[in-house]
């Protein structure tokens, strides 16, 4: 464990030691440079883990750039940490910012329903439009709603996916709270790619957490629609730890895979049936649908140049985050922050005439089984050799042997984590 965390510790030092002598390097450049009459107007669409992660970057340097942000909420529920809120670990407050950006930020919100790209302007829910210069779009996940039979976010019988960031956690913990003895959990886990991929397994840890918590007997019964999933070993050993037999892991090829649900009852592609007091379907997952409505992709995902994040085919257009094709990355809140950083950077510096640099990106997923115990995994990213996709350096995992103390140990670091970057983006 020891060497993990080292070696976790010291590419994160390099990385950040690399970050900060190009922004310290750019910001002196800045400071030479005359301030400009005609300043490009800079646009972000949402304000989550990457669009954050921009405008904490770029607003230090409004001598060359006019930032504004549009995000349709004014407070910014975090997805990150989420399945904290559902096993009673963190308040909602906990996890939902007022953001607190630099005065030279312009930070309004708003809904926006459509972007034409080829007038540079985003129309809102309201009809009025914003012209940019400059467009970076960090606008979350979108879902595939159609994929399952019966399924829609109206369903009565569904619990609220709560993968987007929206307020419906209260829903959830609400029908959580109503389960009684001998209840029967059921939780359907998406195909990849899509948001946050151990977060299905750490959610029903946080429901075993909560229930076990109210000395409730219960089953949770996760339906997959893949073979395998990250860390599994990991959550396998702290399940048998802490909840015994509870948990019960179905593999696509077992006959996990949803294909309709009708009342309180699924099937599965190998024609077994469930059914459950709480079934919750988190569904398959592509590009955000503002990028979709407006007509920038015909595919499930954004496109990008790996170097500065430009959509392909849409000069001036960035996307970082969730809604894009990232090579190896995985979807994650710490992704699109390391995105950001990159995107950032490099933006920078065609405002200044100068030669882009290449981006390194590291990612770590925390996963939590009970309040105090945590496990991760660890990548490292570059850029491949003809520098168009984003590959694997390699990666690190909390050993399946890890002791109570190194469980500790790990909450505490994600919990540190948390709390830095949240304050870092929000303030």
């Amino acid at each position: 464990m020891g060497k993990i965390k080292n070696s976790k510790r010291d590419f994160f030092k390099s990385l950040r030691n690399l970050f900060f002598t190009y922004f310290l390097s750019q910001l002196l450049l800045t400071k030479q440079t005359k301030a400009k009459k005609n300043k490009p107007r800079v646009v972000v669409i949402g304000a989550g883990f990457g669009g954050a992660g921009c405008i904490s970057y770029l607003s230090k340097f409004s001598k060359i750039l006019d930032l504004y942000v549009f995000d349709k909420h004014s407070s910014i529920q975090t997805g990150p940490f989420s399945n904290l809120v559902i096993g009673d670990i963190f308040t909602p407050q906990d996890i939902t910012f007022k953001p607190k950006f630099s005065s030279n930020v312009e930070f309004y919100d708003k809904s926006v329903k459509f972007i034409q790209s080829e007038k540079k302007k985003i129309v809102f829910s309201d009809n009025q439009s914003f012209s940019y210069d400059i467009l970076i779009l960090s606008p979350g996940i979108g879902f595939k709603s159609k994929n399952i039979e019966g399924y829609s976010d109206g369903n009565i019988y569904l619990t609220p996916h709560c993968w987007d960031g929206e307020k419906n956690l209260a829903d959830f913990k609400k029908r959580l709270n109503d389960l009684e003895n001998n209840s029967k959990v059921l939780i359907s886990a998406p195909d990849y790619p899509y948001r946050c991929p151990p977060a299905p397994y750490e959610r029903a840890s946080m429901i075993a957490y909560y229930l076990k918590k109210k000395k409730l007997n219960f089953t949770i019964t996760i339906l997959d629609s893949k073979d395998s999933f990250t860390k599994k070993e990991n959550f396998f050993s702290e399940w048998k730890k802490n909840y015994n037999n509870s948990i019960t892991w179905i593999s696509r090829k077992e006959g996990g895979k949803v294909l309709s649900i009708k009342n309180k009852e699924v099937l599965t592609e190998k024609g077994l049936k469930f059914s459950g007091d709480i079934i919750n379907i988190i569904p398959d997952q592509k590009a955000s649908n503002i990028i979709h409505q407006s007509e920038l992709i015909n595919d499930d995902w954004c496109t990008v140049n790996p170097i500065n994040f430009e959509l392909r085919g849409h000069k001036d257009i960035y996307v970082l985050g969730d809604s894009i094709d990232a090579g190896d990355m995985p979807k994650s809140g710490f992704s699109a922050n390391s995105q950001a950083q990159a995107l950032s950077m490099n933006l920078i510096n065609m405002l200044l005439q100068k030669k882009y640099t290449d981006p390194v990106f590291l990612n770590t997923c925390y996963s939590f089984s009970t309040n105090d115990r945590a496990f991760s995994i660890t990548a490292w990213y570059r850029l491949n050799g003809s520098k168009d996709r984003i590959v694997s350096l390699g990666s690190k995992e909390s050993q399946l042997l890890a002791s109570d103390l190194e469980r500790i140990d790990e909450s505490k670091e994600a919990f540190g984590w948390y709390k830095n970057i949240t304050k870092m983006m929000y303030g």
